[in-house]
């Protein structure tokens, strides 16, 4: 990263984008102990009381290789994808990952 400071909107999405990785960790680690720890029935509960965000549908296409390791996730998987692509969002917003638009001609940052 560069020796500039954040703007707050910036420094917020960066916050924001640790803790959707950090989010990431956990359930990466925790998936296979939950799964033994936990009873059969708590996985109806998301589908008797469901809390979700407002969600739009839209067609997309993805390379065969990524559909099938998401897949192979299990139940969810599209859930997955989306934090993934969410986290993504934050890391440009607080500009941990440069966009081409930010760099003038000369190769400045804007």
């Amino acid at each position: 990263m560069n020796d500039r400071r954040r703007t707050k909107a910036e420094e917020k999405s960066y916050g924001a984008m640790l803790r959707e990785l950090h989010e990431l960790e956990c359930w990466n680690m925790d998936r296979k102990l939950k799964d033994r720890i936990l009873p059969r029935d708590w996985r109806k509960a998301e589908t008797l009381a469901p809390t979700r965000p407002k969600k739009t549908r839209i067609t997309a296409a993805f390379d065969a290789e990524v559909v099938r390791w998401y897949r192979g996730l299990g139940h969810g998987y599209q859930a997955r994808m989306n934090v993934v692509l969410k986290t993504y969002m934050h890391a440009v917003i607080s500009k941990e990952i440069e966009r081409r638009g930010d760099r003038d001609w000369k190769g400045d940052l804007i």
